[in-house]
C-alpha cells in the first residue's frame, strides 16, 4: 500500500512539474485571443464592420462601397478586393442589385499586438430593384487583419 501511495505521489509530483514547465512556456503575448477578451472583442467588432462594409453594396451608390474599401483594406486585400469587386460592380449596375452582408459568426484564431487571423461565416442577401425573390447565399471567409494607425484593417481575404 505504501509503494502504491508513493508511486501516486511521485506521479502527481511529476505531472505538477511538467504542467508548471508547460505553463511557464506559454507567453500570453503569443496569442492574446486566448487571454484578452477585450482585445478579442475589439478586433472581432472592427473586422466584422469592415467585412459588412466591403461586401455589401447598392447599385445606386457603388462609390460608397469603394470608399469603405479604401478605408478598411490594406496590403494584399486591396488587390484581392479590386479583382472581385470589378465583376460585382458590373453585375450590380446592369441588374440593379443590392447586396446585404451579415456576419453570422466570427472567431479569432490568433491575435498578436498588431496582427490577427479570423474566420467569418457570412449570410448574403441580394435583391434586384424590379422585385422578385431575393437570393440568399452563405460564405466562409478567412481574414488576416493588421492594426494600422490604431484601427484594424483587412490585409488578406480568402474565401473558404
Amino acid at each position: 500500500m505504501t509503494r502504491v501511495l508513493a508511486a501516486v505521489v511521485a506521479l502527481a509530483l511529476g505531472c505538477a512539474v511538467w504542467f508548471g514547465i508547460e505553463t511557464a512556456s506559454l507567453h500570453p503575448g503569443d496569442n492574446l485571443a486566448l487571454v484578452d477578451p477585450a482585445a478579442t472583442a475589439s478586433v472581432s467588432a472592427e473586422v466584422s464592420d469592415a467585412v459588412k462594409a466591403v461586401f455589401s453594396y447598392d447599385y445606386a451608390n457603388l462609390a460608397r462601397t469603394e470608399r469603405a474599401a479604401s478605408e478598411v483594406l490594406t496590403g494584399d486585400a486591396v488587390r484581392q478586393y479590386q479583382a472581385q469587386f470589378a465583376s460585382a460592380r458590373t453585375r450590380a449596375a446592369s441588374e440593379k442589385l443590392t447586396r446585404t452582408t451579415t456576419v453570422r459568426a466570427i472567431g479569432v484564431r490568433t491575435l498578436q499586438e498588431d496582427d490577427a487571423s479570423l474566420l467569418l461565416f457570412l449570410d448574403q442577401q441580394t435583391v434586384a430593384q424590379g422585385g422578385g425573390a431575393p437570393s440568399s447565399s452563405v460564405a466562409q471567409l478567412a481574414v488576416t487583419a493588421k492594426r494600422v494607425d490604431g484601427r484594424w484593417k483587412l490585409s488578406s481575404l480568402t474565401a473558404l
